[in-house]
């Protein structure tokens, strides 16, 4: 979908609010659309390491709703909990997906710091670029062709959180319903 959006619809990011009197929606179809085709790379290739990476600690229906979630989720954090005047790409959801699937590959890894190491190293490197995201400036905006909105980085990494915790519990709530 993205790939068709930057072929049809290239304008949409700058134009669609024109278009659209909802921002929700204009957030939500803004998401498969991108500054240009490093920016849609760049997302892609966050989307193959995330659909990748993940893939043997989540089922294929835990990672379907992770994507319909994730796009509305973001749409609705940066229409209503910290709005901006424009968006376009697939970085907040790709932070919502990240977060939710890290947490439940931590949930689902064995208990020893010798085997799940790489997955705290991957949570303390997202903490660690959040923070940076907070405090700094348009240092990497000239890399995709715009600014780059930090705001969908941390809703989306939020909304990953709330989902990966929902996730775990609902697997602890399961776990202690079955009968021994």
């Amino acid at each position: 979908m993205a790939i068709s959006g930057q072929l049809f619809a290239p304008d949409f990011a700058q134009q669609g609010l024109d278009l659209i009197d909802s921002f929700f929606i204009y957030a939500l179809l803004a998401q498969f659309t991108h500054l240009g085709w490093v920016h849609l790379g760049l997302n892609l290739a966050g989307l193959a390491i995330v659909t990748w990476g993940f893939s043997s600690l989540r089922s294929q229906g835990e990672w379907l709703w992770m994507q319909l979630l994730s796009v509305v989720w973001v749409a609705f954090y940066l229409a209503q909990v910290e709005p901006i005047d424009w968006y376009c790409g697939l970085s907040g959801a790709l932070h919502f997906q990240f977060t939710a699937c890290l947490l439940l590959a931590l949930h689902r890894s064995p208990n020893t710091l010798r085997q799940s190491w790489p997955l705290w190293v991957l949570g303390a490197g997202l903490m660690i670029k959040l923070i940076l995201e907070w405090n700094s400036g348009p240092t990497t905006d000239s890399l995709v062709g715009g600014p780059i909105a930090f705001e969908a980085h941390r809703g989306g990494a939020l909304g990953g959180t709330l989902l990966g915790l929902f996730m775990i519990g609902q697997s602890i709530w399961m776990k202690s319903k079955q009968v021994p």
